[in-house]
């Protein structure tokens, strides 16, 4: 095991985070590789350790990205914490998250994704302290205003009334082609006559 610690320091030093990981789940020690991840390396860690758990065997996937979570908790990566979470299916880590994340945004985008993964999920004080914080993030969680978001989003994309074709071609010439009869340029309102046979 000293050799191991020896060659898996070696690896994660230059490069090699996939040799090392799969040498410490060969010799069944993979909670090492917690100890040997710095701030260059756990990104590339990680993303081999959620592709790898789909490749190992039960009980082993659910350890694999157990220690995946573990990482991206200690270095801060609360949100790709949040989606290792959510995979293994464990509300404990989600609540955790909601815990140990001081940024008020970041816990918005966590309620955005619990309520697009349709995760019923209820926060209390210790995970968010202000009554109408709490109580604003328990409505993205439920999809309570989800209608709003999406009439606020037509407005902002101007959608909100239906278009004509004149609206949306207003005679410019998009396609630049010889028609049958030898004409120039065909603009898009023209094609548009054509297909609606005017």
């Amino acid at each position: 095991m000293e050799l191991v610690q020896q060659i898996v320091a070696f690896h994660m030093k230059h490069n090699a985070e996939p040799e090392a990981v799969d040498l410490l789940l060969e010799v069944e020690d993979l909670d090492l590789i917690i100890e040997h991840v710095d701030k260059t390396n756990f990104k590339r860690t990680c993303l081999y350790l959620t592709s790898l758990a789909r490749y190992v065997p039960g009980p082993d996937d659910m350890l694999v990205l157990d220690i995946a979570y573990t990482i991206y908790q200690k270095y801060q990566e609360y949100t790709n914490a949040l989606q290792v979470a959510l995979f293994l299916d464990n509300l404990q880590y989600v609540r955790q998250l909601f815990e140990t994340c001081p940024d008020l945004q970041r816990k918005k985008q966590f309620c955005y994704i619990l309520a697009r993964q349709g995760v019923p999920f209820v926060l209390d004080e210790e995970m968010v302290p202000e009554d109408e914080e709490r109580e604003a993030l328990q409505d993205i969680i439920n999809n309570a205003k989800l209608n709003e978001g999406y009439l606020n989003l037509a407005r902002d994309i101007e959608v909100m009334e239906a278009k004509t074709a004149e609206d949306i071609y207003k005679g410019l010439c998009i396609i630049s082609t010889k028609t049958f009869s030898g004409g120039g340029c065909v603009s898009g309102k023209s094609n548009l006559e054509v297909l609606m046979g005017a």
